[in-house]
């Protein structure tokens, strides 16, 4: 895994090509800076995808274990993983290719409230189910798919192309605590909960409902009550 992900990103590296003018890298443009976040629309933007990080990788953590200890065999535990991730792989670019016509934050609020219905509705309530999990697994894996590639558009729509790096480094600033601390808060809840997994699911759950609430105010921000704009 770690030489395919090497030759891939050498690959990467070599053949991609800036769309616009070199532009030589100063403090102003490339690092962060927090005094951005007193924009509203960005400062929203940024806390969704903190709740959404804050999330996400706790399915992806914790389904295999959830699988065993509900009786589930072990070689099904592991194949539900790579389930989440077929649904993943779809999940990456459906929506990547909808949002030039829906709109980048109209598709995000799609995916981010598929992902909070998917944990509520189906995770939850999963207990022994074979089917049920399977089909959280492959409507999680959908739905998170644009967690990790639509995100960075979105921040891109908050500020001018020249200063999406700055922008961008300042919002993954922040949302890098919630990618490093949701899956030990997780393991932490499901540990004082005497390995009962309904304390992490609403954790889940209540992180992807607060980033759908922030990504709807972002919006809204910008084009007020008309809900149904392109945006």
């Amino acid at each position: 895994m770690a030489l395919v992900t090497l030759v891939s990103l050498t690959m990467g590296c070599i053949l991609i090509k800036s769309r616009l003018p070199k532009k030589k890298a100063t403090r102003k443009n490339i690092l962060p800076d927090f005094r951005i976040l007193w924009e509203p629309q960005f400062a929203l933007t940024t806390l969704g995808v903190f709740f959404i990080e804050w999330g996400l990788f706790i399915p992806i953590t914790y389904i295999s274990a959830y699988a065993l200890a509900h009786g589930m065999s072990e070689k099904f535990s592991y194949q539900v993983l790579a389930i989440l991730n077929v649904g993943s792989c779809f999940g990456r670019w459906i929506p990547g290719f909808t949002a030039d016509y829906m709109g980048r934050f109209n598709t995000m609020i799609v995916t981010v409230a598929i992902c909070f219905l998917s944990c509520a509705c189906l995770w939850l309530p999963a207990g022994h189910s074979v089917a049920m999990l399977v089909v959280y697994a492959l409507i999680f894996g959908f739905g998170s798919g644009s967690n990790i590639s639509l995100t960075p558009v979105c921040i891109g729509q908050c500020c001018k192309t020249e200063n999406y790096g700055r922008y961008y480094a300042t919002s993954y600033t922040v949302v890098s605590l919630g990618t490093l601390t949701g899956t030990p808060i997780a393991g932490s809840i499901l540990t004082s909960n005497g390995g009962n997994y309904w304390g992490l699911i609403t954790f889940t759950t209540i992180c992807y409902f607060a980033g759908l609430v922030c990504f709807i105010a972002a919006k809204a921000v910008r084009h007020g009550r008309n809900l149904w704009v392109i945006y």
